[in-house]
């Protein structure tokens, strides 16, 4: 199943009055309209593909593309295809992803906003991301105290961060805790050993 290509749709009609018609050469009135075209994916628009018109003799219907037109014609189909304008839907797509990204965009910087505050106030529970090699771990704290975090080391680790989710167990986690303390924690944070705190 497709599920891009593209569209036209109608925007805009007007009466152009006396033009001759190159075809039956009579003086009437022509039907301008004009079409725009715009990009799909899903059925959703993403941006406009530009716009075409035609025009019809009212007299003969005889349908001409502006390569078609005389002078006089084109001139007339110019004018109406200025007042045609492209909807704004035409960029929803686009649009969309403008606003995904941006929520994505604040979630993040809100995220890293919060692994700060973590890190100053640790709490029973946290998981902090660790990297103290060339591989990924996690550490679990155990408790806290005035000066020292305690934590227990996850038993496996891992080369890539994005893995480190499916290593969040309890059943992972055995080793004896050990003490770091707060300052030493903060510079891990800053040095990016840990890279991220993750709380319930």
């Amino acid at each position: 199943m497709i599920f891009y290509g593209s569209k036209g749709v109608h925007l805009h009609s007007e009466q152009v009055s006396g033009v001759k018609c190159s075809h039956c050469e009579q003086t009437s009135t022509h039907t301008v309209s004009i079409y725009g075209k715009y990009a799909y994916v899903y059925w959703i628009p993403f941006f406009p593909l530009g716009k075409k018109g035609v025009s019809e003799c009212n007299h003969c219907k005889i349908t001409l593309e502006p390569k078609e037109m005389s002078e006089s014609l084109k001139l007339a189909y110019q004018n109406v295809n200025v007042n045609a304008k492209t909807p704004i839907w035409y960029w929803s797509g686009l649009g969309i992803i403008a606003v995904i990204i941006g929520v994505l965009a604040f979630s993040s910087a809100q995220h890293d906003k919060d692994a700060i505050t973590y890190i100053d106030k640790p709490l029973v529970g946290d998981i902090y991301e660790f990297k103290p090699n060339d591989y990924y771990s996690l550490l679990k704290v155990a408790s806290v105290d005035q000066d020292s975090v305690y934590v227990i080391s996850n038993d496996y680790e891992t080369e890539r961060q994005s893995d480190l989710n499916d290593l969040d167990k309890a059943s992972n986690f055995t080793s004896k805790p050990y003490g770091i303390s707060k300052e030493d924690l903060k510079e891990y944070f800053k040095s990016k050993k840990i890279l991220d705190v993750n709380r319930d």
